[in-house]
C-alpha cells in the first residue's frame, strides 16, 4: 500500500535501526518512514505498521556483520506473528471499526499512543483503553473495537509464548489468518 492510499488521519512513523560497522562501530542502518498495510483487506480499513521482528529470542541481531548487509525480517516475513520470536509494530484501527476475535499465542504488550479503544473478551466483557493505558495480552481471545469517530493506533511487542493449556486442551491460534 502507498502512502497516498493510507485513509489513517495519524502521523506517519519514522523507523530508526542501529547496528554495526565491519570494525564495532555503532552505526545507523535504517532510517524511513514506515508504509502501513491493511490489516484484512476488503474487509476494514486497519492498518499495520511492521517495525521490527525477530526468528528467535534471544535474537540475532548481528546480520549486518555476519552476512555482510542487514536482513530485515520486517519487510521480508510480513506474517502476522513470529511464534518463537518477537515482533514490534504498531496498529491503527478506523473510526468505528471492529477486529474480529482473536488469539494469538504470544505475549503482547501494548500501548494506547492516540486515541482510545475497546478490549472485548471471549466472555462479553469489556473494557476501554485510552491514550497512555498499556495493556498485556497474555494469549486470550479478543477483539478490539474502535467506538469513537477518530483514528486510534496502539503499539505493540509481541513476543512468541508457549501455549495455555487448560483441562487437557492446548489454547493455540484461532481467528486470523495467521
Amino acid at each position: 500500500m502507498s502512502s497516498s492510499t493510507n485513509p489513517s488521519t495519524l502521523p506517519s512513523v519514522r523507523r530508526v535501526l542501529t547496528g554495526h560497522t565491519s570494525d564495532g562501530k555503532s552505526a545507523f542502518i535504517v532510517d524511513e518512514t514506515t508504509t502501513p498495510r491493511l490489516i484484512a483487506p476488503g474487509i476494514s480499513q486497519n492498518l499495520l505498521h511492521d517495525f521490527y521482528r525477530t526468528k528467535t529470542v534471544p535474537a540475532s541481531i548481528d546480520s549486518e556483520i555476519t552476512t555482510g548487509s542487514f536482513v530485515d525480517e520486517a519487510k521480508t516475513d510480513l506474517s502476522f506473528l513470529s511464534p518463537e520470536g518477537s515482533t514490534f509494530r504498531c496498529a491503527d484501527y478506523a473510526p468505528g471499526s471492529t477486529s474480529p476475535f482473536h488469539r494469538t499465542v504470544t505475549l503482547d504488550y501494548g500501548i494506547v499512543a492516540k486515541g482510545s479503544i475497546v478490549l472485548e473478551l471471549d466472555d462479553g466483557k469489556r473494557t476501554t483503553l485510552n491514550e497512555g493505558d498499556i495493556i498485556c495480552q497474555r494469549s486470550t481471545i479478543h477483539k478490539w473495537i474502535n467506538e469513537s469517530n477518530e483514528w486510534t493506533r496502539i503499539y505493540f511487542v509481541m513476543l512468541g509464548a508457549n501455549p495455555v493449556t487448560v483441562n487437557g486442551k492446548e489454547l493455540g491460534n484461532e481467528g486470523l489468518k495467521l
